[in-house]
This record gives C-alpha cells, structure tokens and sequence, in this order.
C-alpha cells in the first residue's frame, strides 16, 4: 500500500513530498566536470632538528614563508596515517572553502580537524609542536613535495624517516589505549565536522 500525501491534505503542499530541481544544477550536464577540485592536494615530510624554542615563531615564519600554499607544522607522534591526513585536509578545505571554518587560517582548520576539537586552542595543544621538540611533520596545503623540500633548510629541518604514533600522541588527542588507531583517528575527523 502507497501513501499519498496529497490525500492528507489536499489545501495544502506537503514538505519533502516531491523533489525541486536546483536552479544551479539545470545549467549543468551530467558530462560536465566539476567547477571545483574535489579536494586541495597536499603534501607532508618528517623532519628532525635541534630544539624548537617557540613553535608560535615558527608557524608565524612559516606563514611568511616565500613559498605557494599553506603551511602547518605538528608534532611528530599525532598523525596515524596518509589517509588520517589525507581526511583531514579534505575536511578542513571542504569547511573552508563553504564558509563554515571555525579556524581563522586554513592551517587552524587542518589542526581543528585533526583533534576532532572545536576550539582552536585545544586543537593546537592536541597535534601542534611543543616547545622542545626536536622533530615533526611540516605539511603543505596547495603544495607539492618539491616546495616542503625547499623549506626544510630554511628552518634548519632535515628531511628523515616518517614518525609513528606514540602512546603520548594517542593522550594528546584523547585516544584510547586500546582499539584500532586509524578508525579512532578518522572518528576525530567527523566529531570535528559535527562539533562545528
């Protein structure tokens, strides 16, 4: 048995009972690309150097940096996998590109969506560089491999071995000891959608 809606109401149009073709949309065929990348590329490279006294220095030269696309450096112990990343980056630049950043800076919005946060701040404590450290991962929004490379010796990085989760990183983003990692990790990534 089928349910018209329009019995039930006869004066009146019932919302969601049929569909409305989008304006924007009769303009287009189905053959046509899309005006607008899927997703921003990005690139990310593990370094190691001598103690980093003040990461907010850092970011702040790194955003001057004479360089194309955006730069965000982290902590070395934060990122699970390529695809965490990966998920991330197509979050943050998603929610960037519509208008519904909370983060100032598209590189804010990356560390956001990392941390499954919505405060800047936390989000920051969660995956940013503590003070100290002595590696991490420099990331490039808008920025191919080549363009992180220049940068390493500007800022006194030397490119090494990609670095692994450790138990303090799963702290710092509030994982749980047990379980697996990257579902827990790409979970932060929704819960940072949801939360915003």
């Amino acid at each position: 048995m089928q349910l018209d809606l329009h019995l039930l109401h006869p004066q009146r149009s019932v919302r969601g009972a049929t569909m409305s073709r989008c304006p924007e949309n009769a303009r287009r065929s189905v053959d046509e690309g899309h005006s607008r990348p899927l997703g921003m590329g990005h690139a990310c490279l593990a370094w190691e150097a001598a103690l980093v006294d003040d990461p907010r220095a850092l970011a702040m030269a790194l955003d001057q940096a004479d360089a194309e696309g955006t730069f965000v450096v982290l902590a070395a112990d934060v990122l699970v996998s390529e695809r965490h990343l990966a998920s991330a980056v197509a979050m943050a630049t998603r929610r960037w590109e519509r208008g519904r950043a909370v983060g100032r800076t598209l590189g804010a919005e990356l560390m956001r969506c990392l941390a499954g946060s919505h405060h800047i701040g936390e989000a920051i404590r969660a995956v940013g560089l503590e003070a100290g450290a002595q590696r991490g991962w420099l990331v490039g929004l808008g920025a191919d491999e080549a363009t992180l490379e220049s940068l390493l010796p500007t800022f006194g990085f030397t490119r090494c071995e990609p670095h692994a989760m450790t138990e303090h990183g799963r702290a710092r983003l509030g994982l749980p000891s047990e379980g697996d990692l990257e579902r827990l990790a790409l979970g932060l990534v929704a819960e940072s959608d949801l939360l915003a």
